[in-house]
């Protein structure tokens, strides 16, 4: 009987312990690597650092970044003496973000550029560009090289977007290249056929109702445009995120500095967080792909969390309650801001259904919530709010946005 009880006791205690810790990390299994989606190197030479104004130059100069490229100088723009101060090739990206520690890095340049003509996987640039992302790439550091579609003229919707991880590209600015034929473009090539992995696609830098107000979406374009960039170098692109949330594209939070130059990646507190299962080509892409991305003013914030036992960036059927686990840390722990102060659940039209105040402020958290289907539209995410002090009356702004997750009706 004595024995009976003391091994109840032992029973109810753990099961106490356990009840007040609480302490799970969901999908604990995945890696948290953190990058950046978005930079241009010297080959997108008519932005960046390396120019400055002037009025003399001839149409026409040509100006030798390489033994095998050239490239047309800029209208009113001339290449600085010492552009290798200031911008390089696509290896020097990669090593400044290697010393940086970034676990990934993208080099986007704009598709449009001269050094891309003519539009071709056989492209001098391109197949430089695309071989230099290969070798700086490892174990420890996985390196894409995809191009920015910049639509800018079309009566059929304007917008940018990043295409990571394609064999091949187009130019943006051909005569009848508008949205939806770029569209129908990324449906003939979802999947990189060399490499088996599939092709990522951002929204970048949104305004509320850019991209023709988020027309042209149908089922087969939503499963291939997967991320959208909420946070562009220190700019928040809140509400153009809400707006494409509420017009059906499921689309999870990324982060870019979309930098001109080298000399701001190690400067750069942003970046985009992916849960992947290892750090490489394939791990990153198909994880982006699922959508388990997000995106951080805070460069090493660790976040993730699960609903009904599924990670976020997935679609869970429709039930009563949802019971989401959430994680949050920050290994800076001598630093006071970076403690956590409350997390927001927010779904349709930008609502905010849950605030959720840290009991304790402090830098590791683990929250337990249980939402309920009425308070529910289609999707919803998390929201994380630092313990930085606004001064000067500035309005304070979040510090995270986590992948939704969206409710099958």
């Amino acid at each position: 009987m004595k024995k009976a009880y003391i091994i109840n006791s032992i029973f109810l205690y753990s099961f106490c312990c356990l009840i007040a810790q609480n302490k799970e990390i969901p999908f604990k299994n995945l890696k948290i690597l953190k990058g950046s989606t978005h930079a241009h190197s010297i080959l997108s030479y008519s932005h960046g650092a390396h120019l400055k104004p002037t009025a003399n130059f001839k149409k026409g100069d040509k100006v030798m970044f390489t033994d095998s490229l050239f490239l047309s100088r800029p209208k009113n723009k001339e290449i600085k003496h010492n552009w290798q101060a200031f911008q390089g090739l696509p290896e020097k990206h990669y090593k400044e973000a290697k010393k940086a520690n970034y676990d990934f890095y993208c080099v986007t340049d704009h598709s449009q550029e001269e050094a891309f003509f003519p539009n071709s996987i056989n492209n001098t640039a391109w197949a430089v560009a695309k071989k230099q992302a290969e070798m700086a790439s490892n174990n420890n550091f996985t390196a894409f090289m995809g191009v920015e579609h910049s639509e800018n003229d079309s009566n059929n919707g304007r917008g940018h977007f990043n295409v990571i991880g394609a064999p091949s590209y187009i130019n943006a600015l051909r005569p009848g290249v508008d949205l939806p034929y770029f569209y129908n473009w990324l449906k003939e090539n979802p999947i990189n056929l060399k490499t088996g992995h599939p092709v990522v696609v951002i929204f970048n830098h949104p305004n509320k109702e850019q991209f023709n107000n988020w027309d042209y979406r149908d089922d087969e374009i939503t499963k291939i445009i997967t991320l959208l960039e909420i946070i562009n170098n220190r700019k928040s692109k809140f509400e153009g995120y809400i707006n494409a949330l509420d017009h059906g594209w499921k689309v999870a939070p990324v982060a870019g500095i979309d930098n001109h130059n080298y000399t701001e990646i190690s400067e750069a507190q942003v970046r985009t967080f992916v849960l992947a299962e290892n750090n490489s080509s394939k791990g990153i892409l198909n994880a982006m792909r699922k959508r388990r991305t997000y995106a951080a003013f805070d460069k090493n914030l660790e976040c993730r969390y699960s609903v009904n036992d599924s990670i976020m960036g997935s679609s869970i059927p429709q039930t009563k309650t949802y019971k989401l686990k959430l994680y949050i840390n920050d290994p800076d722990t001598d630093d006071d801001s970076d403690r956590i102060s409350k997390i927001d659940i927010i779904t349709r039209r930008g609502k905010v259904i849950k605030s959720v105040e840290a009991k304790n402020i402090k830098h590791e958290n683990y929250f337990n919530i249980t939402l309920k289907n009425k308070d529910i539209d289609t999707y919803f995410f998390v929201q994380v709010w630092d313990n930085t002090k606004i001064k000067n009356n500035e309005t304070a702004s979040a510090v995270a946005w986590l992948a939704p997750v969206w409710i099958l009706k």
